[in-house]
């Protein structure tokens, strides 16, 4: 079973503590995604569990063995860079079976194993290419088949798309769930594009400066993030965060946003919350509507008025910026009927989907 587990897991640079503690299980032919902010220890954890670099303390096992001292070319594990590192003189096929031809495996077998993987990636008409004669996406992908070759226990991936433009990592996030579905196996995958992290992951493990915010499916971590950390990381545009008071509403509690702004709060399993408490509030842009249409489809929609200050086309819908009793917010409109800056508009907000957390620990209270 190619089962990962990291316990108690310290990575210190000098007097540097880059990974205070860590404790994570990954299950066998699970894909995980490693995400966070640049400097939050994600390739530091996945480096880590590939043997590039030494734990400071912990134990790291991969399957049933402990690695922490057993060198990267025994751990079973095949490793996707950002760089594809290909050598540029050899064909695709001879660059997919280096690693086969160091390990001088009979030629046969090579031969087997290299035209599986180019089945597998859609590589059969490129064997005899240079990388020069290969788009990005391609490059991408022999990178992917000579790891693939190796039949590993485990594939990490380190930012392997961060190189591509827009449209080809849209088609390469497909091309490696598809290569998930087909050779089952563990994946652990870092990332700092939360949009990778959404389509791709079975579960995401959210990091910031080394510690593990939260652990959950796609879905898990954005409708019920823990922290304010992880609400405002997942999601794109960002959640709307606005400060208010809890106060006594005329049907149980409700919140108070400034300038005579009072919302209800729906009456929902959750944290402890007291008249007189402060609390950042968020909705996220898809859960505040500027349009009458799509307000229509929505349960007891509470309805707040609001200004125009931006508009950002996207073809069916549009991102709509308000100014809301002194707060700056972002909705959702749709571009056929799409207002002008300045102009005033009426906003349903989906209270289904209200947040609140506590504004001196940023958890999530409700």
């Amino acid at each position: 079973m190619a089962t990962v587990s990291l316990r108690k897991v310290v990575k210190r640079f000098g007097p540097l503590t880059v990974i205070p503690e860590l404790d994570l299980e990954i299950a066998h032919n699970e894909f995980v995604v490693l995400v966070g902010p640049s400097g939050c220890g994600k390739s530091t954890t996945l480096r880590m569990i590939a043997g590039l670099e030494d734990a400071t303390g912990g134990e790291i096992r991969i399957g049933d063995r402990v690695v922490n001292n057993v060198e990267p070319k025994y751990r079973n594990i095949a490793m996707v860079f950002q760089n594809y590192a290909l050598y540029p003189h050899m064909t695709v096929a001879r660059n997919i079976s280096f690693g086969l031809r160091a390990a001088k495996l009979p030629k046969a077998e090579i031969d087997k194993k290299v035209r599986e993987a180019a089945e597998i990636l859609g590589l059969e008409d490129l064997l005899e290419r240079r990388p020069a004669e290969l788009s990005g996406g391609q490059r991408q992908r022999v990178a992917m088949g000579r790891a693939i070759v190796r039949d590993p226990q485990v594939f990490l991936f380190d930012e392997p798309l961060s190189n591509l433009d827009a449209k080809l990592r849209a088609s390469m996030r497909v091309e490696i769930k598809r290569l998930h579905q087909k050779v089952r196996t563990t994946v652990i995958y870092v990332t700092h594009d939360q949009v990778e992290a959404m389509t791709l992951a079975d579960r995401i493990v959210i990091m910031k400066q080394g510690v593990i915010q939260q652990i959950g499916s796609p879905l898990e971590v954005f409708q019920k993030p823990h922290n304010l950390f992880v609400a405002t990381f997942i999601g794109s545009p960002a959640m709307n965060l606005l400060e208010g008071e809890i106060v006594a509403g005329g049907d149980g509690p409700a919140l108070a946003l400034g300038e005579g702004m009072v919302v209800p709060i729906p009456d929902r399993p959750g944290g402890r919350i007291e008249v007189g408490q402060k609390v950042t509030a968020g909705l996220r842009p898809e859960h505040l509507v500027a349009d009458l249409e799509t307000m229509s489809t929505l349960p007891d929609p509470w309805h707040l008025d609001a200004t125009v200050t931006v508009t950002e086309p996207l073809g069916s819908e549009a991102l709509v910026m308000l100014s809301l009793g002194g707060h700056e917010v972002t909705g959702k409109a749709n571009s056929a009927a799409m207002p002008e800056p300045g102009h005033p508009m009426r906003l349903g907000l989906d209270l289904r989907h209200l947040h609140l957390f506590d504004p001196e620990t940023e958890r999530a209270i409700y």
